[in-house]
Protein backbone atom coordinates (compact mmCIF):
# COMPACT_ATOMS: atom_id res chain seq x y z
CA UNK A 1 0.00 0.00 0.00
CA UNK A 2 1.16 3.52 -0.64
CA UNK A 3 1.03 6.11 1.68
CA UNK A 4 -0.51 9.13 1.78
CA UNK A 5 1.62 10.73 -0.79
CA UNK A 6 0.97 7.66 -2.65
CA UNK A 7 4.78 6.60 -2.52
CA UNK A 8 5.57 3.04 -1.42
CA UNK A 9 7.05 1.83 1.77
CA UNK A 10 10.33 0.56 1.34
CA UNK A 11 9.59 -3.03 1.81
CA UNK A 12 6.61 -2.09 -0.67
CA UNK A 13 9.37 -1.33 -3.06
CA UNK A 14 11.41 -4.26 -2.37
CA UNK A 15 8.50 -6.42 -2.91
CA UNK A 16 7.51 -5.10 -6.06
CA UNK A 17 11.62 -5.32 -7.60
CA UNK A 18 10.94 -8.76 -6.44
CA UNK A 19 7.81 -9.66 -8.15
CA UNK A 20 9.04 -7.55 -11.28
CA UNK A 21 11.88 -10.64 -11.73
CA UNK A 22 9.80 -13.15 -11.45
CA UNK A 23 7.92 -11.83 -14.12
CA UNK A 24 11.29 -11.36 -16.41
CA UNK A 25 12.20 -15.17 -15.47
CA UNK A 26 8.76 -16.10 -16.52
CA UNK A 27 8.94 -14.69 -20.25
CA UNK A 28 12.20 -15.78 -20.62
CA UNK A 29 10.60 -19.26 -19.55
CA UNK A 30 8.03 -18.46 -22.98
CA UNK A 31 11.05 -17.69 -24.93
CA UNK A 32 12.67 -20.73 -23.79
CA UNK A 33 9.42 -23.21 -23.96
CA UNK A 34 8.90 -21.75 -27.91
CA UNK A 35 12.11 -22.62 -28.82
CA UNK A 36 11.35 -26.16 -27.93
CA UNK A 37 8.30 -26.25 -29.02
CA UNK A 38 9.31 -24.62 -32.69
CA UNK A 39 12.32 -27.06 -32.52
CA UNK A 40 10.80 -30.10 -31.40
CA UNK A 41 8.35 -29.33 -34.84
CA UNK A 42 11.34 -28.56 -36.93
CA UNK A 43 12.89 -32.55 -35.61
CA UNK A 44 9.18 -33.74 -36.42
CA UNK A 45 9.46 -32.62 -40.42
CA UNK A 46 12.63 -34.61 -40.60
CA UNK A 47 11.74 -37.82 -38.51
CA UNK A 48 11.25 -41.26 -40.06
CA UNK A 49 8.07 -42.07 -38.21
CA UNK A 50 6.42 -38.50 -37.92
CA UNK A 51 2.55 -40.04 -37.48
CA UNK A 52 4.53 -42.04 -34.41
CA UNK A 53 1.74 -41.04 -31.23
CA UNK A 54 4.53 -40.40 -28.97
CA UNK A 55 6.31 -38.04 -31.53
CA UNK A 56 2.97 -36.69 -31.65
CA UNK A 57 2.50 -36.55 -27.86
CA UNK A 58 5.69 -34.91 -27.51
CA UNK A 59 5.02 -31.86 -30.14
CA UNK A 60 1.71 -31.74 -28.58
CA UNK A 61 2.81 -31.86 -25.05
CA UNK A 62 5.80 -29.01 -25.76
CA UNK A 63 2.91 -26.85 -27.42
CA UNK A 64 0.49 -26.87 -24.54
CA UNK A 65 3.79 -26.19 -21.68
CA UNK A 66 4.37 -23.05 -23.96
CA UNK A 67 0.95 -22.03 -23.80
CA UNK A 68 0.59 -22.49 -20.45
CA UNK A 69 3.72 -20.39 -19.84
CA UNK A 70 2.59 -17.72 -22.35
CA UNK A 71 -0.72 -17.53 -19.95
CA UNK A 72 1.14 -17.46 -16.81
CA UNK A 73 3.63 -14.17 -17.70
CA UNK A 74 0.37 -12.48 -18.99
CA UNK A 75 -1.20 -13.19 -15.50
CA UNK A 76 2.17 -12.45 -13.27
CA UNK A 77 2.30 -9.14 -15.08
CA UNK A 78 -1.46 -8.49 -14.73
CA UNK A 79 -1.19 -8.96 -10.86
CA UNK A 80 1.67 -6.39 -11.13
CA UNK A 81 0.18 -3.97 -13.44
CA UNK A 82 -3.26 -4.35 -12.18
CA UNK A 83 -5.05 -1.44 -10.45
CA UNK A 84 -7.51 -2.85 -8.51
CA UNK A 85 -8.29 -6.26 -7.08
CA UNK A 86 -10.73 -7.46 -9.38
CA UNK A 87 -8.02 -6.99 -11.92
CA UNK A 88 -5.29 -8.67 -9.74
CA UNK A 89 -7.12 -11.54 -8.93
CA UNK A 90 -8.65 -12.58 -12.64
CA UNK A 91 -4.51 -12.40 -13.26
CA UNK A 92 -3.77 -14.76 -10.34
CA UNK A 93 -6.54 -17.51 -12.01
CA UNK A 94 -4.64 -16.68 -15.59
CA UNK A 95 -1.19 -17.43 -14.02
CA UNK A 96 -2.97 -20.58 -12.10
CA UNK A 97 -4.50 -21.66 -15.35
CA UNK A 98 -0.74 -21.39 -17.44
CA UNK A 99 -0.13 -23.45 -14.30
CA UNK A 100 -2.15 -26.47 -14.83
CA UNK A 101 -1.54 -26.51 -18.68
CA UNK A 102 2.56 -26.21 -18.09
CA UNK A 103 1.74 -29.57 -15.77
CA UNK A 104 -0.70 -31.25 -18.70
CA UNK A 105 1.97 -30.75 -21.38
CA UNK A 106 5.32 -32.03 -19.27
CA UNK A 107 2.97 -34.95 -18.21
CA UNK A 108 1.80 -35.43 -22.00
CA UNK A 109 5.20 -34.73 -23.46
CA UNK A 110 6.70 -37.54 -20.69
CA UNK A 111 4.61 -39.79 -21.90
CA UNK A 112 5.29 -39.34 -25.29
CA UNK A 113 9.12 -39.23 -24.18
CA UNK A 114 8.54 -42.67 -22.71
CA UNK A 115 6.60 -44.33 -25.79
CA UNK A 116 9.58 -43.04 -27.73
CA UNK A 117 12.22 -44.39 -25.43
CA UNK A 118 10.58 -47.92 -25.52
CA UNK A 119 10.25 -47.87 -29.58
CA UNK A 120 13.66 -47.43 -29.94
CA UNK A 121 14.36 -49.99 -26.97
CA UNK A 122 12.25 -52.37 -29.12
CA UNK A 123 14.14 -51.81 -32.29
CA UNK A 124 17.72 -52.08 -30.89
CA UNK A 125 16.46 -55.65 -29.57
CA UNK A 126 18.65 -54.19 -25.63
CA UNK A 127 18.87 -56.84 -22.89
CA UNK A 128 18.48 -55.10 -20.09
CA UNK A 129 18.71 -57.45 -16.97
Amino acid sequence: MSNKNGNFSELEQKRLNIEKQISLGIWIQVIGATIEFLGIAKLREISDNPDSIPEKEVLTGAGIQALGTFFEAIGVSGQITGNDNKLKLDAQKLAITGDWLQSIGAALEAAGGTGEFLEEQEKANLFVP
